[in-house]
C-alpha cells in the first residue's frame, strides 16, 4: 500500500465514521421534549415560542388570542402573530399564523370589531375585523403602527396597502391599543414611547388616518421601560351608573429590576387621561415575577371585563428548558373595580368557565385544626398537578401558615422533603407568599426566589383561591384583592400536597380542591 493509498484509506474511514456518528449528533441536539410541564389549562402554542397576548377580541361566539410567536424556532425571534380561538376560554383551537412576518417583524397590537365600517375593508354582510400593530424593521432603526383587516372572522388576513398609519420615524414606539370612545365616536389609540414612560393617544374616524391629541407619563412606576399599554372604562361595583377609566402599563413590578404591570384609575375625556392618585402612588396587577403584557378582551359579553397575560420573564426565559414549546399565558381573569379604604382598586377572579366538570374529582372538607403538617394521601387529585384550591384559613396561635405543593419526598424518609412550592402566611407581618427557592429544576439564579404582599385578614380569616397548572401558580386572596403569579418546574413525581404550620394551630374553615387535569 503506498502512501497516497493511506491517505484516501484515511479519509474514506473519516467520512465513514461521521456518517455514523451523525444521527447521534443530532440527537444530542434535539432538545428533550417535556410533556409533564405542559400547562393543561392554560394556554401554550403546539410548539415554539410566544410571548405577549395580542388583539384580544371577541367576535360571533368566540374570544380570539393572538400572540407573539416565532413560528420556526422555539426561541425569540421572526415576530409573527400566532392565533387560536375559544369560546369559553380554557378550551383552544389552534389556527394557522394570522401574520406573519415580512420585511418587518409583527410586534405587539390590537385587534377591533369595525361594526359601522368606519375603515371601509368590509367586503360583505359582516363587519371586518382589523388589527393595528407594531412593525419592527429589526434592525434597530425605526418602529412605526401597521394596519391589517380581515373579512373571514379572523382566518385570513391583508395587510393594508397603505402601511403604515402612522410612522415618527422613531426607534422606539410601540404597542398600539386601539378601543371605540362612544361619546367622541371615533377611535382611540394607546402607543408607547417606552424610554420616554409615556403613552401617547391617538385619534381617528375611520382606523386609517390618525391624530396625535395627548399624553400620559412620568407617573407611578418608572424603573423600566413602558409597554403594552390598555385603556379600558369599567364600571365601579356597587355604583351602578359609576365608571372610571383603567389605564395599564406593562413596566417594572414590584421587584427591582424584573417586568411587571402597573395600573392607574382615573378619567378620560376622549384625548387626555387624568390620574385620580398622586403621581408618586405605585399600584400593581400582580405581585409575582410572572406576569406581563395583560390586554383586556373588547366587545366581551355582557360588558365582561377579562384579561390574561404572558406567564414569564425576560430574566430566565431562555434558560427555561420545556420543548417543543416555549411560553404560556396565565390563566383568564375577570377584573373589577372595587372602593377601599385606599381608593379604588383592581380585583381579579378566575373565569368562571374555569371549574371542574361534573365527572371530575372534587375534595371538600370543612371546621378542622390542625399544627405542624396536614398530608392528604391516597389521592388521585393531586396526581397531574393541575387543580384549583379554595381555602378559608381562621387565624389562632399559627405564626405561619399555608400550603405545600407539588411536594417530592424522599421515597425511605418519608419526613424528608426533597421539593415543594410553599404558598405561605406570615401572621407577624401579614404578608402573603410563594416560595419556590426549592420548587424543583431551577433554571437559573434568578429564578429561585420568594414573592410576597401585603394582605390584611379579614376578621382573622384569610380566603385564598389558588390555581396549580404542571408549570405555574396563581395565587388569589381575599376575592383577588392581591394577587402573586410565578413559574415552577417540579421534578417528575412531585405531586404530592399537604397543609402546614410554622408552630401551634391554625383553622381551615373550609377546604374545596377541584381537579383540572381533562
Amino acid at each position: 500500500m503506498n502512501s497516497q493509498t493511506e491517505v484516501w484509506v484515511t479519509k474514506s474511514m473519516k467520512k465513514t465514521l461521521l456518517l455514523l456518528l451523525f444521527p447521534f449528533w443530532i440527537l444530542a441536539q434535539t432538545p428533550k421534549e417535556t410533556p409533564h410541564w405542559r400547562p393543561t389549562y392554560h394556554f401554550t402554542a403546539p410548539q415554539n415560542w410566544i410571548n405577549d397576548p395580542n388583539g384580544m377580541v371577541y367576535y360571533q361566539g368566540e374570544y380570539h388570542l393572538f400572540y407573539q410567536h416565532n413560528p420556526f424556532e422555539n426561541k425569540w425571534g421572526h415576530m409573527s402573530w400566532g392565533h387560536a380561538v375559544s369560546k369559553d376560554l380554557v378550551k383552544w383551537e389552534h389556527l394557522p399564523v394570522a401574520i406573519p412576518e415580512d420585511s418587518v417583524w409583527i410586534f405587539s397590537g390590537s385587534a377591533v370589531v369595525d361594526k359601522n365600517n368606519t375603515s371601509g375593508f368590509q367586503t360583505g354582510s359582516e363587519p371586518c375585523m382589523v388589527a393595528l400593530y407594531t412593525a419592527d424593521y429589526h434592525d434597530g432603526k425605526k418602529e412605526a403602527q401597521y394596519l391589517a383587516y380581515s373579512n373571514d372572522r379572523g382566518r385570513t388576513w391583508t395587510k393594508y396597502a397603505g402601511n403604515p398609519v402612522i410612522d415618527l420615524h422613531m426607534t422606539d414606539f410601540r404597542d398600539p391599543h386601539v378601543i371605540w370612545h362612544e361619546p367622541s365616536q371615533q377611535w382611540v389609540m394607546s402607543v408607547v414611547f417606552p424610554k420616554e414612560f409615556k403613552v401617547i393617544f391617538f385619534t381617528s374616524k375611520n382606523l386609517k388616518n390618525w391624530t396625535r391629541v395627548g399624553e400620559f407619563g412620568n407617573q407611578g412606576e418608572l424603573r423600566k421601560i413602558w409597554e403594552c399599554p390598555a385603556l379600558v372604562e369599567m364600571p365601579v361595583e356597587g355604583s351602578p351608573n359609576k365608571t372610571k377609566w383603567v389605564l395599564m402599563v406593562s413596566s417594572n413590578g414590584t421587584y427591582d429590576k424584573f417586568e411587571g404591570m402597573q395600573y392607574f384609575v382615573g378619567d378620560f375625556d376622549g384625548t387626555n387621561f387624568k390620574n385620580d392618585n398622586s403621581p408618586e402612588t405605585k399600584l400593581y396587577v400582580d405581585y409575582g415575577k410572572d406576569f406581563y403584557a395583560a390586554i383586556p378582551y373588547t366587545d366581551a359579553p355582557n360588558n365582561q371585563k377579562v384579561f390574561l397575560g404572558w406567564m414569564s420573564s425576560w430574566h430566565y426565559i431562555e434558560a427555561i428548558k420545556t420543548s417543543p414549546w416555549k411560553g404560556q399565558m396565565s390563566a383568564p381573569r375577570n377584573i373589577f373595580l372595587r372602593q377601599t379604604s385606599e381608593g379604588l382598586r383592581l380585583f381579579q377572579d378566575p373565569v368562571a368557565t374555569l371549574k371542574p366538570k361534573k365527572d371530575y374529582l372534587v375534595f371538600e372538607k370543612k371546621n378542622f385544626e390542625f399544627s405542624k403538617e396536614k398530608q392528604l394521601d391516597g389521592m388521585t387529585l393531586f396526581s397531574q398537578n393541575a387543580y384549583m384550591i379554595e381555602i378559608e384559613f381562621e387565624k389562632k396561635s399559627a405564626s405561619n401558615f399555608g400550603l405545600r405543593i407539588a411536594q417530592l419526598k424522599d421515597k425511605i424518609d418519608n419526613k424528608k422533603i426533597l421539593h415543594q412550592t410553599i404558598v405561605g402566611y406570615d401572621t407577624q407581618h401579614s404578608e402573603l407568599y410563594i416560595d419556590r427557592t426549592n420548587s424543583g429544576v431551577i433554571p437559573n439564579n434568578d429564578f429561585a426566589s420568594v414573592e410576597k404582599t401585603n394582605v390584611n385578614l379579614k376578621n382573622n380569616i384569610l380566603k385564598l383561591k389558588i390555581l396549580v397548572d404542571k408549570t405555574s401558580v396563581e395565587v388569589f386572596a381575599n376575592d383577588g384583592e392581591k394577587v402573586i403569579s410565578d413559574l415552577i418546574f417540579p421534578v417528575e413525581g412531585s405531586n404530592m400536597f399537604s397543609l402546614f404550620t410554622s408552630e401551634k394551630k391554625v383553622k381551615v374553615l373550609s377546604l374545596k380542591i377541584s381537579d383540572l387535569s381533562k
